[in-house]
């Protein structure tokens, strides 16, 4: 690997490696998407025209490269049951273990563009403009989804712990 890529490798495989974590629920798939990601972005570096930031063309290669092995493989009920089999092995406390695996399965439920939508937004801090730009979006639509999958989001929550938690 040339010296500049390495820095991009090291600048961005943690928040790589998180998202698709976040998407998958397993650590060894989330691992080997990393890799394929970096892998592919290293043969396409020569390609990248600056059009967007690098970070956003990042992303945009790790969420094609998930989209293309949630296609190849029926991950959902692989995933959900990763979540249960990573809970088994804690001493947190049993409500906050049920809380946990609660809030993981409602993410597992919803579309994979609103919990990337959700992703993106909450947890890595992207700006409607580059979560637009990994979407292949308009802005206002990101808005509007983002929007949609938070209520969908809270509404599950609420239902399942019967709005006691805020």
């Amino acid at each position: 690997m040339s010296e500049p890529f390495t820095e991009i490798y090291e600048t961005y495989k943690k928040p790589i490696y998180t998202y698709l974590y976040r998407s998958t629920y397993n650590t060894h798939i989330a691992e080997e998407l990393t890799h394929d990601t970096f892998i592919k972005a290293y043969k396409n570096l020569k390609h990248f025209r600056g059009e967007s930031s690098l970070k956003t063309w990042l992303f945009t290669i790790a969420r094609n490269t998930y989209l293309s092995y949630q296609g190849k493989s029926s991950t959902k009920y692989e995933t959900i049951n990763q979540v249960h089999e990573n809970w088994k092995s804690t001493d947190e406390g049993v409500e906050s273990m049920i809380e946990r695996d609660s809030i993981l399965t409602i993410l597992l439920s919803l579309t994979e563009k609103e919990r990337t939508f959700i992703l993106l937004r909450d947890q890595h801090g992207m700006s409607y403009l580059e979560i637009a730009e990994i979407l292949d979006e308009k802005v206002g639509s990101v808005r509007i989804g983002i929007h949609r999958a938070r209520k969908k989001f809270k509404e599950r929550y609420n239902n399942e712990f019967g709005g006691v938690h805020k």
